[in-house]
């Protein structure tokens, strides 16, 4: 069998409906465990078809393709229109592979479905309570006070369950998600998003697992998220936790307010979040300032920035002050910042002159209307950050990564601070960096960045500078 194929769509289709024969399950089972993208593909769709199955979110093509029924209702479309039915997907839209198979996708062998009757490992939590939960399978219909034993599943297609471990410390699931019970103080978190409490003495060093961290409770509130692709976001509402990382010795502390973003693959990029103090020296509680000291520095005649897609806003200044080596003067500054048009998304290339090895990459940006002094949506970063290592850069149109361009980091502020237009910052910075020491090897760095979308408000981010170190004696 190989991937992609209709063989490998239909493999999965007979083990999801229970038609596959034991040959089928074998050759699959041997796919999964050796073939990286089709574990990939695997996620995607076991997220798609959750969210497909509670929301009315998803990709919708004119056909109706017939697809195989399930335990919960297909969600509708604002025509009635059933959105599983009426997914380019067909069958691949609403997959499901046997839990025998998530044997080779999970970091631990056996892991059962809830609510298996041949069941024999202790029972170390209970779901403590449900808000309008739905769940994928049939077998995972759970009701309140419900034991949980090691290694068993909760698949939760919408809605919240509440589970408390034995250990004291309590976990708020919310669908959609995929979350694997291990212990009475640790849990894995294959897909989706959760909120851990940890205040007992028996659980401190309650541990979620990700595919890409593992985060360890020091008696604390914190929240993690994961997505399909491996992605992980960990940010702390109170105390203190370590994040560690495959293969570096010293974790990340996060406290109160932290956040951290890791992206998957071996070089385990990560994303650091704070807001500052809403003033013109722009003091952060551990990101540096904007500096002339970075590699990219506009005095030291090296890089040069262009704008290759999108549209500026002809108030902005020009792109020279993004790596000048200071942040704007004050907080409603637009000839001292960048930014783009009303609803515009934007690509910014910066071509550092030769390929150097990467350290870390700062941005900033600070907007507080002067009107208004809630209205801080220009203060938001979205972007996706790019680079290349080619003598010259990649073509920027259409999709970035087919391009040969490199995904090295993602930035949404909003998500990492909660914010609401009340509470959002007026004054942010977001610093990446790989766990490694070195992002990689580059000579292009692309943001391509997206408008803060509040409606009603000009949403085009007021950034004031970017700051690219590297190792100087490469």
């Amino acid at each position: 069998m190989i991937f992609p194929s209709h063989e490998f769509d239909e493999a999965v289709a007979g083990l999801c409906h229970g038609t596959a024969t034991d040959e089928i399950v074998a050759t699959l089972h041997e796919l999964l465990r050796v073939n990286e993208a089709a574990r990939d593909e695997y996620l995607w769709r076991i997220e798609l078809h959750a969210r497909l199955a509670s929301r009315d979110e998803a990709l919708v093509t004119p056909a109706a393709m017939s697809v195989p029924s399930l335990d919960v209702e297909p969600a509708k479309n604002k025509a009635g229109v059933s959105m599983l039915a009426a997914t380019g997907w067909a069958t691949a839209a609403v997959l499901l592979l046997s839990i025998a198979l998530w044997q080779v996708l999970s970091h631990f062998a056996g892991p059962r479905p809830l609510g298996s009757d041949t069941v024999s490992e202790p029972m170390v939590a209970r779901i403590k309570q449900l808000q309008n939960a739905r769940w994928v399978a049939a077998h995972g219909k759970h009701q309140p006070d419900e034991a949980i034993a090691a290694g068993q599943r909760l698949e939760l297609s919408s809605g919240e369950a509440c589970i408390e471990f034995h250990s004291g410390a309590v976990v708020v699931l919310k669908g959609p998600a995929i979350f694997d019970v291990e212990s009475e103080n640790s849990g894995y978190l294959m897909l989706g998003q959760l909120t851990a409490t940890a205040t007992t003495a028996n659980s401190k060093g309650f541990t979620i697992q990700t595919r890409s961290a593992r985060v360890v409770d020091l008696g604390t509130e914190f929240s993690a998220n994961a997505s399909s692709d491996g992605h992980s976001r960990i940010a702390v509402s109170s105390g203190e936790v370590e994040v560690h990382l495959a293969s570096v010795k010293t974790p990340h502390l996060l406290r109160e307010g932290d956040v951290i973003e890791v992206e998957p693959g071996p070089t385990q990029i990560t994303a650091r979040i704070e807001s500052g103090d809403d003033t013109a020296p722009f003091r952060f509680p551990t990101i540096e300032p904007p500096s002339e000291l970075d590699y990219a520095d506009g005095s030291k005649g090296r890089a040069t920035f262009r704008c290759i897609s999108g549209r500026i806003e002809r108030q902005s200044g020009p792109l020279t002050v993004l790596h000048n080596g200071a942040g704007q003067s004050n907080h409603d500054a637009p000839e001292e910042s960048v930014f783009f048009a009303n609803d515009q998304s934007g690509r910014l290339l910066l071509d550092l002159g030769q390929t150097v090895a990467i350290t870390k990459v700062n941005s900033y940006s600070w907007h507080r209307s002067r009107g208004n002094e809630v209205d801080r949506v220009r203060a938001t970063q979205k972007f996706m950050l790019y680079g290349s290592d080619g003598d010259q850069a990649p073509v920027a149109d259409g999709s970035l990564t087919e391009a040969g361009w490199v995904l090295l980091a993602r930035v949404n502020t909003d998500e990492y601070f909660g914010a609401t237009r009340q509470n959002r910052p007026a004054q942010q910075a977001s610093s990446i960096s790989g766990a490694h020491g070195t992002l990689g090897r580059y000579r292009y760095l692309l943001w391509e960045t997206l408008p803060t979308r509040d409606q009603g408000d000009l949403n085009g981010t007021f950034y004031g500078e970017f700051d690219v170190y590297a190792n100087q004696d490469d």
